[in-house]
């Protein structure tokens, strides 16, 4: 199933999400896979229309892709693989966005970071991206613990 497969990392650069990598470059060796490295790119929900201008929205975006593809570059290089990048754009949910981008890739496993950044009421509400992630995606999925 995984022999000459691929295998999906989503990326928020933290070290989570880089211990993810490390295992899912270990595995690739192991079972002849290619790693995708991605980063989600959450959009700006809400802004004061007076203060900040439709110009400024734009070019905060770009400024905020061209960051991110120079981070993914940065990470792809830690590892010694070659590792195919990617970004998307995250318009609600990121577990929404890798999914699709497995769905995609038709990937064979996801392998993701877990993290606790967000508060108990907003986890208990919604849960975390990894159990999202877990939840929806339409192949395995392994959670890197640090």
């Amino acid at each position: 199933m995984l022999n000459n497969g691929i295998i999906l990392v989503p990326t928020d650069f933290s070290d989570h999400c880089a211990e993810a990598l490390k295992q899912a470059v270990s595995l690739a060796s192991m079972y002849n896979c290619e790693v995708h490295l991605l980063h989600v790119i959450t959009s700006y929900s809400s802004f004061d229309a007076e203060l900040i201008t439709t110009f400024q929205i734009d070019e905060m975006q770009k400024l905020q892709r061209e960051s991110a593809i120079k981070r993914l570059a940065d990470q792809a290089r830690s590892v010694d693989m070659v590792i195919t990048t990617h970004t998307t754009d995250g318009l609600g949910d990121p577990a929404n966005a890798i999914c699709d981008v497995a769905k995609e890739l038709s990937a064979n496993l996801i392998i993701t970071g877990r993290h606790s950044r967000q508060g108990t009421l907003e986890h208990m509400l919604i849960g975390s991206t990894a159990e999202r992630i877990v939840r929806f995606s339409p192949c395995s999925v392994l959670i890197a613990m640090p």
